[in-house]
This record gives C-alpha cells, sequence and structure tokens, in this order.
C-alpha cells in the first residue's frame, strides 16, 4: 500500500484550518468613560436616565453606581444610558459611574508543541470611573 508524504506547506494549512475551525470567544475591550450627563443632582430628588458616554461599549455593557449595576441600555458603541433610582441620590455626596464589560467566553490559543491546545478564561473590563455629584 503507497504512503502519501504531507508537505510541510500542506502540514501548515491543515493546522492553521484546523484552529480556524475553534469555537472560540474573544475577551472583551476595556470600555472608556469620557464624560456623563448629568454630571450631578440635588439629594432627595427624582429618579433620572444617566448618558454614559465613552468608547468600546457593547451590547451587554453594564453601568454600574458605586459598584452596582444599573439598568442599562445600549445606545451605541459610544454611548450608554442607565436608570439611577431616587435611592441613589437620597444622600448628598459622590459617586463613581463606570462601564462594565462582561467576558464573551474564553479563547482558545496553540501553546508549546503543535496541537497543544490551552483554553483562557476572560475576565470582564471595568472602564475608568468619573465623578457624579449629589448636591446637599
Amino acid at each position: 500500500m503507497a504512503t502519501l508524504a504531507r508537505s510541510p506547506v500542506l502540514s501548515a494549512l491543515a493546522i492553521t484550518l484546523a484552529v480556524a475551525a475553534l469555537s472560540c470567544g474573544t475577551c472583551p475591550p476595556v470600555p472608556s468613560v469620557t464624560s456623563i450627563a448629568p454630571g450631578s443632582a440635588t439629594a432627595g430628588g427624582s429618579q433620572f436616565l444617566l448618558t454614559v458616554n465613552g468608547n468600546e461599549f457593547r451590547h451587554n455593557s453594564v453601568v454600574k453606581w458605586n459598584g452596582a449595576s444599573r439598568v442599562t441600555t445600549f445606545v451605541g458603541t459610544h454611548q450608554l444610558s442607565a436608570a439611577v433610582t431616587a435611592a441613589d441620590i437620597a444622600q448628598a455626596g459622590t459617586a463613581l459611574v463606570s462601564v462594565f464589560n462582561p467576558p464573551e467566553g474564553s479563547v482558545t490559543s496553540l501553546s508549546g508543541a503543535i496541537g497543544a491546545m490551552s483554553t483562557t478564561p476572560c475576565s470582564g473590563k471595568t472602564s475608568n470611573a468619573v465623578s457624579f455629584t449629589v448636591s446637599p
């Protein structure tokens, strides 16, 4: 029985196709907040929608108010809106507003010898924090 010899180019192509066919997730980009509106409110005021402007927002991005998730609406990759409750602004002080991009899955990559794969879980990414002032 005859054996066919494989060329290095054909072997490399087969490995490339095998890697490309893997079901890989993607790690989320790090979002950034450039501005918020409004930037302040009066303590004891009513609930309102906060507009968050920035970069790298996704459909599943979440606005955080002092680290706690708020109901978030995706407007576009550069804008989100979030519901801020009356309880959030009941007392005077400063709140930190940030955006969290949750992980999309895991990334599968080749490491070391050919055929040795590893799966690295992605963690979510949190933006810089912007201050929101609650005046007395």
